[in-house]
């Protein structure tokens, strides 16, 4: 086990190493270039090169050379004696004119003539101060990114790439949920601790997150602690009448002196980053080599297509002659062409193919070879020495020594170790064909490896004919990205380095050169297992004759035989049974023909630490009717079963059990299908329940007992579990002055309470938003058997002012925090003057409207009533507007104030043509007297008609009106007899009053079908699991309901009849919007179906 860790630490190692090392070159490099530096160039020695040695040697650079590939190709030879240390640099001028200013690639060479490194194509138009340079010293990952245009730093670093190191260091993140928010959201901040942290004086306790959040005139602190998984979240509202200002906010959370930062915006509109895509340009050949006679195919991509441009192309031989160039044009940014490389004079080497297209360039190399045959009569490649299930295999090859027309071609699956469902083995794939030979000897074929488990394994493809044969083995794998073939004589692996006790293992290999016996069978191959220290790994056999092994056992060596496949390939498999194996390290050794190989493996119990069972879940968060999957694996005397107890956020049990199978077991169960109110307390005999919150599921061994936690939500894909000791918050996040406060909360005990024991109490205080945080109310609340708590606070007019506060839960040593805020209207406490506030729903309205006029005093006052008029102002007369007239100049309504002092009351406008005109409302509350305005208009008609062959769609927009009427009868419209079928709505409100305004549809004879109220057929959202429509019973008619549910932005409903080839009754229905002074718009079509 030592030696595991050891190995395990030396991977580990290694793997740092390789990481921070990967990108840096292993040898000297072009770090930087100028090629337009200040001044005029042709005058002047001023273009310079920088090298970098990333090497940890010093390096010998005599006679290198460092090259222009273009214009005059001026090339510097460095003298004899340079020399180049470790981590140092040297810079290099040369002559005037050394590089041209555009599309220039500068090559470094050694003394052989070998290329060591280039630039990319670059271009400096700039005759300043800036170059081309590496973006760390030595930084390579054969990139155009390699390389930044800045400011030069010649002869001094770019800039070094570090290796960050992790360390046990504590360390915090944040993020902020989402990057920009609107006015009336909530913003939502989360992280994670590394480790928890605990402050010993004055007392030991649980250090806390501080998190700071400022922005434009805003400063707040908010304070919490991390969960049971070390994670963190709070929110707060982002309501103007708090204080939050547009602008970018900046968050700074720290703990234990370790710190983090995240920023936001809030605004009108959502700030949506755009970043600028940059046209990019490639340009590629088909292959990468290439012999005389070959077709080589171009293909150049572009990003950005400009009209009437052409790419402008030059293919360039290893002398740096011009062999080929044109113009291409594109086709939907696609460039191509195709070039025949001549076999008249060849000139071996690297040749370059530069691409120019509007501002943007782009280089590509491809090599000429001789075209060099082997020895063997025919040559045979596969692209790959492994695939993928599904993946097709091309296979290329040619005749070396003598053409012929045709030859044959055989592939066989030497192994196949799936079996049917009745056991029977599958047949292997097998194809045999023929090949036609091209003029030049070579010849292609493809074929596609079986997408399913019968394709794992090795195939043997053999090409023959009376020439010769030639066979290649290739192997079928299921992720061939981490397949090494085996070069040696005799290999040998495992599927895993580290086995639980209880695994299988299955131990394969390969044989380069497999013999085969006098009966065409292979040899066997010799498997063994043996300890860490070289002694057989033994176990107790059976004897001949005898029935058992326990009485007449004997001690046997743990050995397999295998007998390798044609394609030498072997595997065998076994358990790692815990009568067999402890805890260690082992070696597998493989031998055949006086071969031997061997590798290790390590045995680990994942069970013998003191944690007892390891229990999971398939998610953490679930909704309605969502199934529940618990797995677990139990210690090895953990019994032949388990008992599973689910506590539910009301505190009942559900109780079960499963049995173990192999030290695991796995239980299933449904969460709730629909919700039943929150919680509420309404008398000491009414309590409701919630179907939302935390779960826990409580899991019983022979040996060990053990926790695990779930959460129900209404909003499963945003919502997260949070395991902290004690959670509270408020039923929404602003409250009005006047309504009561709800604070929910859920405790999670480490042991769940026995009856007849009394729980302690968890204390909730609610307390001023700003320091020194003076208390206003407390209470005390015993949770239920489930955890949660709940408790009502009134927020009086006069106690809460507008702004923020807390809420402070406190249980068992352990607290947590939530904030509200609380908007009111009234001017408790300023200096402010005594004054009447007047509104009315709306400046204009339509005969037939309803006005809806309130008012309060912005001071909390006893008033004993408003007297209200409303008159129509007659042309010449005078108005009095925001003024006191002194009298009322119509018939008075006295009103009775509210608790809060506010009244509203309803006018009802004629509907008739004589009642358009201005309106003047006169208040008196004793105090004061004012006045205020309205219009009446003439009601547009806003119709929109969409007609089809068979439907006939009308639509009505943007009414404000509180009620609106809407008839669903016959209609004939050239001649055809049309009915409706569909009444649909939709209503809009502002989201900070999507809980106040709602709308309410009565049918004809008075019955609520869609509301939120008691007697209304339809309450809540239609949507559940398995349902969008609910059917109702309306007027003894059916009819089939789709509702959104009320306090939603767009809170909309259809209406239509059950059976599919019914139409609506001819009726009259109702639309309330329930609302105060609340702005909203309704929108309502019908669909007519034309009969028969």
């Amino acid at each position: 086990m030592k030696n595991i860790l050891i190995l395990f630490s030396i991977l580990l190692f290694g793997g740092l190493i390789l990481n921070a090392n990967a990108q840096s070159a292993n040898h000297v490099v072009i770090n930087e270039v100028d090629t337009n530096p200040p001044g005029d160039d042709s005058k002047s020695i001023s273009e310079w090169v920088e090298l970098y040695n990333p090497t940890n040697s010093k390096i010998d650079i005599s006679g290198w050379k460092i090259a222009s590939t273009s214009g005059m190709k001026k090339t510097l030879s460095i003298p004899t004696g340079t020399f180049i240390e470790s981590g140092k640099f040297l810079t290099f001028t040369f002559d005037s004119l050394w590089f041209t200013d555009n599309n220039e690639v500068v090559e470094l060479k050694d003394k052989n003539g070998v290329s060591i490194d280039t630039t990319p194509l670059i271009s400096d138009l700039k005759s300043d101060f800036t170059s081309w340079q590496r973006i760390y010293d030595g930084y390579d990952s054969d990139s155009v990114s390699d390389w930044k245009f800045v400011t030069s730093t010649a002869g001094s670093t770019n800039g070094k790439l570090t290796a960050v190191k992790e360390t046990d260091a504590l360390s915090i993140t944040v993020s902020s949920a989402k990057s920009s928010y609107l006015f009336g959201e909530t913003a939502i901040i989360q992280g994670k601790v590394s480790k928890q942290v605990f402050v010993e004086k004055p007392y030991f306790h649980s250090d806390e997150i501080i998190v700071k959040i400022s922005g434009p005139s805003y400063d707040k602190t908010i304070s919490l602690y991390p969960d049971l998984n070390l994670n963190y979240k709070t929110s707060f509202s982002l309501q103007q009448v708090l204080g939050i200002n547009k602008g970018t906010y900046s968050v700074l959370v720290s703990y234990g002196g370790a710190t983090s930062q995240t920023s936001f915006s809030v605004g009108d509109k959502l700030v949506v980053e755009t970043i600028p895509e940059e046209s990019t340009l490639s340009i590629t050949t088909n292959k990468s080599q290439y012999f005389p006679g070959d077709t080589l195919s171009l293909t150049g991509i572009t990003s950005k297509v400009i009209p009437f441009e052409g790419l402008k192309f030059t293919i360039k031989d290893p002398n740096g002659n011009i062999i080929s160039t044109g113009s291409l044009y594109p086709t939907n940014g696609k460039f191509s062409t195709n070039i025949f490389l001549s076999t008249v004079n060849p000139i071996y080497g690297k040749y370059s193919v530069t691409a120019e297209y509007f501002d943007k360039g782009a280089i590509s190399f491809f090599d000429l070879v001789k075209d060099i045959k082997e020895e063997k009569a025919i040559s045979l490649w596969t692209d790959k020495d492994a695939y993928n299930l599904g993946e097709t295999v091309t296979v290329t090859g040619r005749l070396n020594q003598l053409w012929i027309a045709f030859v044959d071609l055989g592939i066989t699956q030497t192994k196949n170790i799936s079996s049917t469902n009745t056991g029977g083995i599958i047949a292997p794939l097998k194809i045999s064909d023929t090949l036609k030979i091209s003029g030049d000897g070579s010849f292609t074929y493809s074929f596609k490896i079986p997408d399913n488990s019968n394709g794992l394994g090795d195939y043997t493809i053999t090409v023959s004919k009376d020439i010769g044969t030639a066979s290649k083995v290739i192997r079928a794998v299921t992720n061939s990205t981490g397949y090494v073939a085996s070069t040696a004589p005799l290999s040998v692996s495992t599927d895993k380095a580290i086995y639980d006790l209880g695994d299988n293992m299955i131990i394969e290999g390969f044989i380069a050169n497999p013999v085969t016996s006098s009966t065409l069978q292979n040899l066997p191959v010799k498997i063994s297992v043996y300890h860490e220290d070289g002694s057989p790994l033994e176990i107790i056999g059976q004897k001949p004759a005898t029935k058992t092994r326990m009485d007449n056992g004997i001690i046997v060596a743990y050995e397999f035989t295998a007998i390798p496949e044609s394609s030498g390939r072997f595997t065998v498999q076994t358990k790692i049974t815990p009568n067999a194996f402890a805890e260690g390290s082992y070696k597998i050794k493989a031998e055949y023909k006086g071969l031997v190989k061997s590798t290790l493996i390590g045995v680990v119990d994942p069970l013998k630490s003191n944690s007892g069972a390891v229990l999971s879940l398939n998610k953490q968060v679930y909704g309605l009717g969502e199934p529940v999957l618990l797995s677990g694996l139990v210690p090895t005397f953990g019994g032949s079963s388990v008992q599973i107890s689910l506590t539910t956020p009301d505190g009942s049990v559900v109780n079960s059990g499963v049995t173990i199978n192999n030290q695991r077991f796995s239980w299933s169960w449904t969460t709730p299908i629909t919700e039943k109110p929150l919680a509420i307390k309404q008398d000491d005999r009414s309590v409701t329940k919630t179907n939302y919150g935390i779960y826990k599921i409580h899991v019983t061994t022979a040996s060990a007992n053990k926790d695990i936690f779930f959460k129900v939500s209404s909003n499963p894909e945003s919502d997260s579990l949070s395991l902290s000791p004690i959670i509270v918050s408020t039923e929404k996040s602003l409250y009005k002055a006047g309504e009561k406060l709800k604070v929910v909360g859920n405790i999670i005990a480490k042991e769940q309470l026995s009856q007849g024991l009394i729980p302690q109490r968890v204390t909730i205080q609610v307390l001023d938003g700003e320091f020194p945080y003076k208390q206003i109310f407390e209470s005390t609340v015993y949770p239920e058997s489930g955890g949660t708590f709940q408790s009502l606070f009134e927020l009086p007019v006069s106690v809460f002012t507008e702004g923020e506060y807390k809420i402070k839960a406190m249980y068992s040593g352990k607290k947590a925090e939530a904030t509200f805020s609380v908007a009111n209207d009234f001017a408790i406490g300023s200096d402010a003057k005594l004054s009447l506030l007047l509104a009315t729903d709306k400046s204009e309205y339509y005969p037939g409207d309803t006005v809806n006029i309130s008012g309060k005093p912005n001071k909390l006052i006893y008033i004993e009533k408003f007297d209200v008029s409303v008159i129509q102002k007659v042309d010449g007369s005078v108005t009095c507007g925001t003024f006191f007239c002194g009298k009322h100049l119509g018939p008075v309504t006295s009103i009775r104030p509210s608790s809060s002092g506010s009244f509203s009351h309803q006018f009802q406008i004629p509907n008739t043509q004589s009642s358009l005109g201005s309106y003047e409302i006169t208040v008196d509350a004793g105090f004061a007297t004012k006045s205020l305005m309205f219009n009446v208009v003439e009601k547009p008609i806003v119709v929109e008609t969409k007609q089809s062959a068979s439907i006939l769609i009308e639509k009505v927009n943007r009414i404000l009106d509180s009620q609106i009427r809407v008839l669903t009868s016959e209609k004939t419209d050239d001649d055809n007899v049309i009915l409706p079928r569909v009444f649909s709505g939709s209503l809009i409100t502002a989201k900070t009053d999507q809980s106040t305004v709602n709308l309410r549809v009565t049918s004809e004879s008075g019955v609520c079908v869609i509301g939120p109220d008691e007697t209304c057929l339809v309450k809540d959202s239609t949507r559940k699991p398995g349902q969008i429509y609910e059917v109702v019973s309306v007027d003894g008619v059916n009819l089939k309901i789709r509702y959104s549910g009320p306090d939603v932005y767009l809170e909309k409903f259809d209406i239509l009849p059950e059976s599919p080839d019914g139409f609506l009754p001819n009726a009259k229905w109702t639309v309330d919007i329930i609302k105060e002074e609340q702005a909203s718009r309704f929108y309502y079509r019908i669909n007519y179906s034309v009969l028969g």
